[in-house]
């Protein structure tokens, strides 16, 4: 009976020790799920899952998702603009006014992203097309300096604010490295494989979206520090006139344009000539040789004349 009794007593004390583990492991898995959740649900109302919907410059505030004011007084929120234009240029001195907006990309500071050259100076109607980036602060005179650059058929020009995707950018990545900090010090505090294993996996993630908003953050700045200026080059004899669009115009346009055209034909036709000259020399001595070659032999000439002509020359005899 006494037996009995210990082995009972010993048994409870087993079972009573593995349910204390077993509640030691939950809890602990417990505490970081809470731990982690309750720091990602605190940072759900900032930034982290919602954009900066609602931007007033004039009281620096921003709305989140749950129409909560954040206030962004610690973040950059001056103007964020992007200036990009287009321009179009005719010269009647290629090379010249080429060398000189390059020259003047490189006066005020830019650079050039994009540099290509068509056609052919042999026959006039070259172009050029670059695409160049001009800091913001030189933006303005560098369009009024490569205005004066040949003669200018079109220009446009435009201005986008991204102030408010500025600071969101800014506003996220100050709450993922707030919580890519506490996650580090969950990290540090972890009791086993398991939690380590979890927030490593975490912190993977976090890292990865911080990457990701720096880059674009650094487009950001590279866009409203850097103007882009396309322009486009083309090779002309004479400047097109800005002139009323009448039918009086559109004839002599038409004339001009056909005349044009005919006297490019004549230059093609004399230029293919010329290169076809030395073939068309070989080819008439060529033909000339194998008649004389014919003549001699007593053959019927290469070309033959017809029988009119041949019963002129019988009845002339």
């Amino acid at each position: 009976m006494k037996r009995r009794l210990l082995a009972v007593i010993i048994s409870c004390m087993v079972l009573a020790t593995t349910a204390c583990g077993g509640t030691s492991s939950a809890d602990s898995a417990a505490t970081l799920e809470g731990a982690t959740n309750s720091f990602m649900a605190k940072d759900a109302v900032g930034f982290e899952e919602t954009a900066a919907e609602s931007y007033d410059m004039d009281t620096n505030t921003t709305t989140d998702a749950g129409g909560e004011e954040v206030d962004l007084s610690e973040y950059d929120t001056s103007r964020k603009l992007v200036y990009n234009s287009n321009i179009r240029l005719e010269t009647k001195k290629f090379d010249d006014d080429l060398a000189r907006v390059k020259a003047l990309v490189t006066e005020n500071g830019g650079y050039l992203e994009n540099n290509s050259t068509y056609g052919n100076a042999e026959y006039g109607s070259r172009s050029a097309s670059m695409i160049a980036r001009i800091p913001a602060d030189k933006y303005q005179a560098f369009m009024s300096s490569v205005g004066d650059v040949g003669s200018v058929t079109s220009k446009s020009e435009s201005v986008d604010d991204i102030t408010s995707s500025y600071v969101d950018v800014q506003a996220r990545l100050k709450s993922l490295n707030t919580k890519l900090a506490r996650l580090q010090e969950l990290e540090a505090n972890a009791e086993n494989v398991t939690e380590l294993l979890e927030i490593e996996d975490r912190i993977n993630d976090v890292q990865y979206q911080i990457e990701s908003y720096t880059a674009q953050k650094k487009a950001y700045d590279d866009q409203i520090d850097y103007s882009t200026v396309s322009i486009d080059i083309d090779e002309v004899v004479t400047y097109s006139e800005v002139k009323a669009d009448n039918a009086w115009n559109r004839f002599k346009e038409a004339f001009g344009d056909s005349f044009t055209g005919f006297v490019a034909f004549l230059q093609w036709l004399v230029i293919a000539i010329i290169y076809m000259l030395p073939y068309i020399i070989i080819i008439v001595l060529v033909l000339f040789i194998i008649i004389k070659i014919r003549r001699k032999k007593g053959k019927a000439p290469l070309f033959k004349r017809k029988k009119k002509d041949v019963g002129k020359e019988k009845n002339e005899q």
